[in-house]
């Protein structure tokens, strides 16, 4: 038996409790005074076991903490969010339901964010109906006049402070739970502007990220802050919010207004949980790589597979110094109409996210370029090409198809083909170009290989290798 009393591979509490008891009975196996004491329930059983749990739980923690450290590992929510905090990410805590009333006023009022104006009653409580905005409702000036539509909040209004120990740069940290994305940040009791953008620490406000217990981090540097905004030590520090509750089924009809009289109701949006851990795994990254801030091409890149879901593939190219052009292809093969691409583009580039003046990108669609294939095949002996031939080629093809910007050797294309026929011995393909091209077109064409901004499709034509052609003068590996 090795010397170590516990073997470095044993982790669980089974593993250590068998090396403890047979190291013990080996190093006493010997003696007169033998310790015998491994019966159930015995004195020296009991020491064995504690011993043993407590080796256990070390073990444990020492691989969670090492597992912990890295965001995609991590299985606990609370790291997943302390992680993306320096990450310059801000994990989503989550909103309550809202509500869109349509309500008349019979005199002038004026509605704060997150006055009550209402309350909500279902089965698991009562809750306020509190406003998302600032509002000013006029009655209604003749008969025919239309309703004021306001924002609301299903939930309970809460708030915390602290006073801040000093004026310089320094992260104030709120503890409470179930901080909804619903919020104020006040400075002795006066709203002050706040963000979820690091950068926004040079531009005048408050920085406020969601930290390991799912409350708020506040960030804000006074060298950048307006007079009228600048903390100092001894000032209050206040979070007003909206605590995070989920209504699972809401109905209009138990909605008690305070406030006017309620012509219409709708669901504008319905609860929405907090960041998981695997959603914090992709957003983390992506806001560290980026920052919201177009820089370059891949990044543009980036943002279209966002906004485009459906895109296969997305390539793009410098125009010049500060413009790109990105071709894409979507799953149906149709282009984006110029309205759609308008779309996109918004979407991708907002002039917020794009320092320096750099240009939006031109959004182009791939083009195909159709190739056909002379595919041969010999069978193995004893084996018939099956009907399902043209099919299984095609499959082979398939990882081939649909990827801008390719240049194929011949020998690849051969070899997956080759590797997904289990009954062919062996596969030649020949490339031949489309029949309708040009003198000139043909002068300029060269197999597999094509523009950025074009992709493959093949036309495979599938036959029995011709042996009246020398099959030993076949092509190779392309030279690395």
């Amino acid at each position: 038996m090795s010397q170590d009393l516990i073997q470095p591979d044993s982790f669980s509490y089974e593993q250590i409790l068998n090396d403890l008891t047979g190291k013990l009975e080996e190093k006493y196996s010997e003696t007169d005074g033998a310790w015998r004491d491994f019966y159930k329930f015995g004195t020296g059983q009991i020491i064995l076991e504690l011993l043993s749990a407590v080796g256990s739980f070390t073990t444990y923690s020492a691989l969670a903490n090492r597992r912990e450290a890295y965001l995609h590992e991590t299985h606990l929510e609370s790291s997943a969010r302390a992680i993306a905090g320096p990450l310059g990410y801000s994990a989503y805590r989550g909103s309550n339901v809202s509500l869109r009333l349509s309500i008349y006023t019979s005199s002038v009022t004026t509605i704060k964010k997150f006055d009550k104006v209402g309350e909500y009653e279902d089965e698991s409580g009562v809750y306020d109906l509190l406003s998302l905005g600032d509002y000013t409702i006029s009655p209604p000036s003749s008969e025919n006049a239309l309703p004021t539509q306001i924002d609301v909040a299903i939930g309970q209004l809460a708030t915390t402070s602290i006073i801040l120990p000093t004026s310089k740069p320094q992260v104030f940290r709120f503890t409470e739970e179930n901080v909804s994305e619903h919020f104020e940040l006040k400075l002795n009791n006066k709203a002050v502007p706040h963000s979820e953008d690091v950068i926004d620490l040079i531009n005048g406000k408050y920085v406020c990220i969601t930290n390991t217990v799912g409350s708020i981090d506040v960030m804000a540097i006074n060298d950048y802050l307006a007079d009228t905004d600048k903390f100092r030590a001894g000032y209050e520090l206040s979070l007003l919010y909206i605590q995070l509750h989920e209504n699972k089924r809401v109905q209009l009809t138990n909605i008690n207004l305070e406030v006017g009289t309620l012509e219409n109701v709708a669901i504008a949006s319905r609860y929405q949980g907090p960041d998981t851990v695997g959603e914090i795994q992709v957003k983390g990254p992506l806001r560290h790589e980026t920052g919201r801030v177009i820089r370059g091409r891949h990044d543009y890149m980036k943002r279209i597979t966002e906004v485009l879901p459906n895109a296969i593939d997305v390539r793009a190219k410098d125009l010049d110094s500060a413009k790109q052009m990105i071709a894409y292809i979507i799953d149906t093969e149709q282009p984006l109409t110029e309205a759609e691409k308008e779309n996109v583009i918004a979407q991708v580039a907002p002039e917020e996210n794009r320092p320096m003046g750099v240009t939006p990108p031109v959004l182009v669609s791939g083009r195909v370029v159709e190739v056909i294939l002379e595919v041969q095949i010999i069978p193995k002996k004893g084996n018939q090409l099956p009907s399902s031939i043209d099919i299984d080629v095609l499959q082979s093809l398939a990882q081939f198809e649909n990827r801008l910007g390719l240049k194929l050797d011949s020998f690849d294309v051969e070899s997956a083909i080759l590797a997904d026929l289990p009954y062919a011995k062996a596969v030649r393909i020949e490339v031949l170009p489309a029949p309708d091209l040009s003198d000139e077109e043909l002068e300029q064409w060269q197999p597999l290989n094509i523009a950025w901004s074009e992709y493959f499709k093949f036309m495979p034509r599938v036959s029995l290798y011709d042996s009246s052609k020398s099959f030993e003068a076949t092509s190779g590996p392309a030279q690395r």
